[in-house]
């Protein structure tokens, strides 16, 4: 398993490299996921391009979330307390020119990590509130949630296979200015309950994509989706979860040139869990800004960082690092 600090930095090094040839440009959302600890159970699908290449395209995806909630009401109680990492490898089968098959096969590592006394520094650098973060043991790992129904408690570090993601889609409309294209999946119950790499539970979801290009001269090209998933009965999500999930986002590319360009995007979905606590009963919001380098005709890099504007939804902050290959 590749460390998350390698690939930051290897990415950096692939975002330095020259260009070897010019070719037409990768365009893809940022691959963002929301991995609050009861969140990330849910097979809740990442943006991506409507757009379908002949062949075997690959990302290999390496995301670190710091975690820190601390809220109760008379009923509830949830804590969350550590570090998540998210290590994928997306694989997409263009098996005609408007078919494509997928899969994510995730690595999945709880911990106390090690960004806590950056992620505090920060907050006093700023004069930021940290939500009493600073006041709780630094690099510790708690993931706790007193619910109607029972407890869900993860106190140990873990890590494990995920559960993995298979999908189909088709593309409807190809033109330069739009793509748009519909797909169901299937989230298999693959990572383990018992150490939150998995719900335990399957999931099945439909979304519609949409890819475009700015008709001027701008250099802008956008994506979105809309969808919805249907999740299956989960132990760790305890009775108060939701049945359907709701979700959708927007993502903006800027070419600054023929080699960089700058990612602006949002993602969302509906409450995961029927509950009084924001952090798991209202709607999630994450904000996101990468930059992405062209290395070759057929490779790119990113790095970025998503927050949750939407405060405690999701993780505090989310750094994240991607290669991608396309055909």
């Amino acid at each position: 398993m590749v460390a998350p600090r390698d690939l930051f930095i290897w990415s950096v090094i692939l975002i330095a490299l020259p260009l070897t040839a010019s070719a037409e440009r990768i365009h893809e959302p940022l691959r963002v996921e929301n991995l609050s600890p009861l969140t990330q159970l849910i097979g809740l699908p990442a943006q991506r391009s409507a757009d379908i290449k002949t062949g075997l395209s690959i990302s290999w995806h390496s995301d670190i979330a710091t975690h820190f909630v601390a809220r109760e009401s008379e009923n509830e109680r949830v804590f969350f307390d550590g570090e998540t990492q998210k290590h994928s490898l997306d694989l997409r089968w263009g098996l005609a020119p408007n078919w494509e098959l997928s899969a994510q096969l995730p690595f999945i590592q709880h911990g106390g990590g090690f960004l806590d006394s950056y992620v505090n520094g920060w907050h006093d650098f700023f004069g930021m509130s940290d939500g009493g973060r600073s006041q709780f043991p630094e690099d510790r790992i708690r993931y706790q949630f007193n619910g109607i129904a029972g407890q869900s408690l993860l106190e140990k570090s873990a890590s494990g296979l995920g559960d993995v993601t298979l999908e189909l889609a088709r593309i409807s409309e190809r033109q330069r200015t739009l793509q748009t294209a519909y797909a169901f999946g299937y989230k298999a119950p693959s990572g383990s309950s018992a150490d939150w790499t998995g719900s335990g539970a399957s999931d099945f979801y439909g979304l519609a994509r949409f890819s475009g290009a700015h008709l001027g001269n701008l250099r802008l090209y956008w994506h979105g989706q809309l969808g919805v998933i249907r999740v299956g009965d989960s132990d760790l999500l305890s009775a108060q979860q939701e049945n359907w999930v709701y979700f959708a986002g927007l993502s903006a590319e800027w070419l600054l040139s023929d080699q960089w360009a700058v990612i602006v995007q949002v993602d969302s979905h509906s409450a995961p869990m029927n509950s009084e606590l924001g952090s798991l009963g209202k709607t999630a919001g994450l904000l996101s800004l990468g930059v992405r380098r062209q290395v070759t005709q057929h490779w790119a890099v990113d790095i970025s960082f998503a927050e949750d504007i939407i405060v405690e939804t999701g993780p505090d902050i989310i750094f994240k690092a991607a290669i991608h290959y396309r055909p």
